[in-house]
This record gives C-alpha cells, structure tokens and sequence, in this order.
C-alpha cells in the first residue's frame, strides 16, 4: 500500500519530505492498524481447499493478476512524474 500512496502523492505533486504532510500521512494511511480484517487460516496454494478457493473465485483472481500487471507496467509513468517534480 505504501507504493500506492506514494504513486498517488506523485501524480497530485504532494511532497512527501514536508514535516505537517508527514504527520498527516502517519495518523490517517501510516498506522497499518487493520480495523477491517478477520483472522483466516492460510491456505497452502495447491491444496484441495485451495483448488476450491480458486475455481469459485477465478475472475476474482484473474483480475487481481491483471491488475499487478497494470501496476507494474505504470511505474515507469509514475517515476516521469517523479522525475519532472524535481
């Protein structure tokens, strides 16, 4: 997630290295707290339960796939932004 935010603050040219920027960043997106997660027993990939798991949420994951795809295609993009802002 740190990436993303960092990609998002790029793009809009909020400069990360300003101390009240810095404050505001840690008390709403820095505290990794997870208020909205529930523990679940890891699932070893190749197993049957994973198999299930993946057969019933295939478009799910071929999504998720793309979009890592995206994300690495687009850094080279968010690194121009980064470059010119300097």
């Amino acid at each position: 997630m740190e990436e993303s935010i960092r990609r998002f603050n790029v793009v809009i040219g909020i400069d990360q290295s300003d101390e009240e920027i810095k404050k505001c960043m840690d008390q709403n997106v820095g505290n990794n707290k997870r208020v909205n997660s529930n523990p679940h027993p890891m699932v070893e990939q190749g197993s049957p339960e994973w198999k299930a798991l993946a057969e019933k949420n295939d478009l799910d994951i071929r999504l998720y796939d793309y979009v890592v795809q995206l994300f690495e295609e687009q850094r080279g993009i968010i690194e121009s932004y980064a470059a010119a802002l300097e």
